[in-house]
């Protein structure tokens, strides 16, 4: 009795085993086929995710070539409009410096021709000199003699006030050349101010 229990048990599980097999291969199948339908889709997104990365790197590197050219294009804007404004400055100082050398010219050209007006002034005093010289030989000695002193006094107050014009001058010659200098040495430091900002602002450029 307990033999037949026992083999008809042993009969029920084999039976179940029997039934069971395919039901686990048709699990199996269905699990493989989820397993590779999540795959397909885990992939699908990796796909678009690469794709919408390339985008939006392609999309910053644009808008960074185009953020860069504009930059240099207002850097190169703004340098040529600081060398037009250097130009300028320099064509007004090359005229204000033109002008002060025309002034120049023109008080050296009036002291020459004061100084000629001086030395044909001297030249007829001391023809005229000459000529009371020779009217005076006539008369008496002591005469000639004493109109003669009179006449080298007054041309040694002649010649001191001349030499009194010509000395004030010569330093009005020399202060308005010192002041040229001055003039000029303003002008360098100024275009070298110039020329150190140029260099700084193309430094800040990179160029």
């Amino acid at each position: 009795m307990k033999a037949r229990k026992l083999f008809a048990s042993l009969l029920a599980v084999a039976m179940f085993c029997v039934l069971a097999i395919p039901a686990f291969a048709d699990a199996n199948s269905d699990y493989e086929a989820a397993v590779r339908a999540y795959q397909a889709q885990i992939a699908a997104r990796e796909e678009a995710y690469a794709a919408a990365v390339k985008d939006y790197q392609a999309q910053a590197a644009a808008k960074a070539k185009a953020e860069g050219e504009a930059i240099i294009a207002a850097g190169k804007l703004a340098h040529q409009q600081q060398l037009a404004a250097n130009d300028a400055i320099m064509a007004a100082a090359k005229a204000a410096h033109q002008e002060q050398l025309n002034k120049n010219a023109a008080y050296e050209a009036a002291i020459a021709d004061y100084q000629a007006s001086i030395a044909a002034k001297e030249a007829a005093y001391l023809s005229a000199v000459k000529a009371y010289q020779a009217q005076a030989a006539a008369k008496a000695k002591a005469e000639g003699e004493a109109i003669i002193a009179a006449g080298k006094a007054a041309h040694q107050q002649q010649l001191a006030a001349n030499s009194a014009v010509e000395a004030a001058a010569n330093a009005a010659h020399a202060q308005q050349l010192s002041e040229n200098a001055a003039y000029e040495a303003a002008i360098r430091a100024y275009q070298a101010q110039i020329a150190a900002q140029e260099a700084a602002y193309l430094r800040a450029l990179g160029l």
